[in-house]
């Protein structure tokens, strides 16, 4: 499967589990010269492999017009050389846990230790602004789960699958938690 298709498969189906609504939220996969990343202002349960766009190493967008936080996904690829994939997501529940000031380093379950091991927490900065990419970029040097307080979550991984994954583990255990 290309990267391309990958990227659009695990887009459509974080949307239809509710953790991106709309055109909120994006993905990214790493390739040679640079990224693919989903586009700025699109339904995400309709994107395909056209409606990406590239970004290379340097910061160029080459094609569609990216997400506007391609900066965030740059920022965590030239800090992390082991991330092959990032994706940033609006889950409510890791939203509303963060709102309440829990502490993501004490959930109840073992499995958050076990494959979240860390989760780091930075402050609000606007979406889209530089502030949020270095800051963003700063907290992927300790962990590949980073709540983004007031906005979302990014996470990164080896594959698109791992990220994904890391999504939904703490979603789930942020609802447990809620509840």
């Amino acid at each position: 499967m290309r990267k391309g298709e990958t990227l659009c498969k695990f887009t459509k189906y974080l949307a239809e589990k509710g953790l991106i609504s709309g055109s909120e939220g994006n993905l990214s996969a790493r390739e040679r010269y640079g990224f693919w990343i989903t586009p700025s202002g699109r339904l995400k349960e309709f994107v395909t492999e056209k409606d990406l766009g590239f970004v290379t190493w340097d910061g160029a967008i080459i094609g569609n017009k990216p997400s506007s936080e391609w900066g965030m996904h740059l920022e965590i690829y030239k800090i992390s050389p082991e991330a092959e994939a990032v994706v940033h997501t609006h889950p409510k529940f890791v939203l509303l846990m963060a709102e309440k000031g829990f502490d993501f380093k004490k959930f109840r379950l073992a499995e958050a230790e076990l494959i979240l091991r860390n989760v780091e927490v930075i402050e609000f900065f606007p979406p889209g602004s530089k502030e949020l990419w270095i800051e963003a970029g700063k907290a992927a040097k300790h962990s590949k789960v980073i709540v983004l307080k007031g906005h979302g979550l990014v996470t990164w991984g080896a594959s698109l699958e791992e990220a994904v994954n890391l999504t939904l583990v703490l979603e789930k255990l942020c609802e447990i938690e809620y509840r």
